[in-house]
């Protein structure tokens, strides 16, 4: 009987250890792959850039004019002479916002959209007081976690959206709209996620009399689960000569 007795607990503590032997394999990340899936995303990213055209200043601004997008109207029309003086087109300052959530426990934060960063000339309170913008530019990056198993158990998109190339009376090109936002989202239980967008920056690339705003951008994020925690950030550049680049 003690024999007997003593095989089912040697037997338990098998069956114990091979459950949290597959319990571990389940919540840990072993793989990530970062893609550019701009194209899968072509149509949304079209409608949103649609969109984007029109939108008056962020919230955080107060603008000298309120007035839809409209790349051929006279640059600098709706300021005041007196305003036009008090701005410094080569410093380089963002109005908007610095920081902010993108996803929080593994769903994306509510209005996400509303929050943008600019690279205006400072003295300017809005970028509709700006002519000559282009037309939204967007990239949309997908990351994707596998666990022991193989399986993908974090899986989301990103994209990336900018404006640029406003001038004031023909000088200067900015940036205006730039934004991180979720573009999809599956997180598998037990893992949570949680990413952040920030703008550490923004810079003249050019000169004092032909400025050309620089912008950095970062998308931030962490996972973690009860054996594993991760954290990995991706870097752009953007420019108001319509430049965008993944800094690897």
């Amino acid at each position: 009987m003690t024999k007997i007795l003593s095989l089912v607990f040697v037997s338990a503590l098998a069956l114990n250890a091979q459950a949290a032997d597959k319990d571990a394999k389940y919540y840990q990340l072993t793989k990530v792959k970062v893609t550019d899936v701009t194209e899968q995303y072509a149509a949304q990213s079209h409608q949103l850039a649609q969109v984007g055209l029109y939108e008056d200043c962020n919230p955080s601004q107060k603008p000298n004019s309120v007035k839809p997008f409209d790349s051929t109207t006279e640059p600098g029309i709706g300021l005041d002479p007196l305003d036009q003086v008090n701005i410094i087109i080569d410093k380089i300052v963002n109005i908007g916002k610095k920081v902010w959530g993108l996803i929080e426990t593994g769903r994306p934060v509510v209005n996400v959209t509303t929050y943008t960063a600019n690279a205006l000339p400072a003295g300017l309170q809005c970028w509709s007081d700006l002519a000559g913008w282009q037309i939204p530019q967007s990239k949309v990056y997908r990351v994707q976690y596998e666990n022991g198993f193989g399986a993908n158990v974090v899986d989301f998109a990103y994209r990336v959206t900018f404006t640029a190339g406003g001038s004031l009376n023909g000088q200067g090109k900015y940036i205006t709209n730039a934004t991180i936002a979720p573009a999809d989202l599956n997180v598998s239980w037990g893992f949570n996620l949680t990413a952040n967008a920030e703008v550490p920056s923004v810079f003249n690339t050019g000169t004092k009399e032909a400025p050309v705003a620089g912008m950095q951008m970062l998308m931030k994020w962490n996972i973690k689960t009860v054996v594993s925690h991760v954290e990995q950030a991706e870097t752009f550049y953007v420019g108001g000569d319509n430049v965008m680049k993944h800094l690897e």
